[in-house]
């Protein structure tokens, strides 16, 4: 990995501390139980680093702190539904940012050892939209019941607009691989300080971040 990736994962953003009963179980981690999870992490299994997936990582993080409050999140003990289809927009990515932390997985997850960390079918799409206007996602803890309904609303980042504007003019360019050299740095800066924005800037988290408790169930 470059050293601008794991700038990246290591310098922006909050860690995600999650228990993993499961590795602890087989042994993978020695005598503890705990996994930490970066915003690189997301890098590696996206294959980049965007907007998308830097909004997923904090909701997500936002989302099971709310869950787990004073506590470690428990990895493959959080059901999660997504609230559209996984052809929409990019619903599917989101939803893999939730995998990877969580360990809720779709059908073709891991069944589990005998009646114990079962993943699959934890994290299941609901056409259902509870606000129409935002990117919606649940999560209910398996042993509690606790839930909380994750609002998020990406067209409201503070990017400012003349930036937003050159951004989408240069990506154009450097996809129909016409940009110049100096074009395709500027690009990158601009496209990672929005990604820099979301995983930074807690004080404009609450334009576009909502996380709200639900009902238990």
């Amino acid at each position: 990995m470059s050293s601008a990736v794991a700038d990246l994962g290591l310098g922006l953003g909050e860690s995600v501390r999650i228990r993993e009963p499961l590795a602890a179980t087989l042994g993978a981690l020695g005598d503890g139980d705990e996994l930490l999870y970066s915003f690189a992490d997301v890098v590696k299994l996206a294959g980049h680093a965007c907007p998308t997936t830097a909004s997923a990582y904090v909701g997500c993080r936002e989302a099971l702190a709310a869950l787990y409050p004073g506590e470690t999140p428990v990895r493959g003990e959080v059901a999660v539904t997504v609230y559209g289809s996984p052809e929409e927009g990019s619903l599917g990515v989101t939803a893999q940012v939730f995998t990877l932390l969580t360990g809720a997985a779709p059908s073709t997850g891991f069944k589990g050892l005998g009646s114990r960390f079962r993943r699959k079918d934890l994290l299941t799409y609901d056409p259902t939209k509870p606000d129409a206007g935002a990117v919606c996602i649940g999560l209910r803890r398996t042993d509690t019941g606790k839930s909380v309904l994750l609002k998020l609303r990406p067209a409201r980042i503070p990017f400012p607009p003349d930036k937003a504007a050159r951004m989408r003019e240069l990506m154009e360019r450097v996809l129909w691989e016409a940009a110049a050299p100096s074009e395709t740095a500027e690009f990158r800066a601009l496209w990672m300080e929005k990604v820099r924005l979301v995983l930074e800037d807690r004080e404009s988290m609450g334009q576009w971040l909502q996380v709200e408790e639900a009902k238990n169930g």
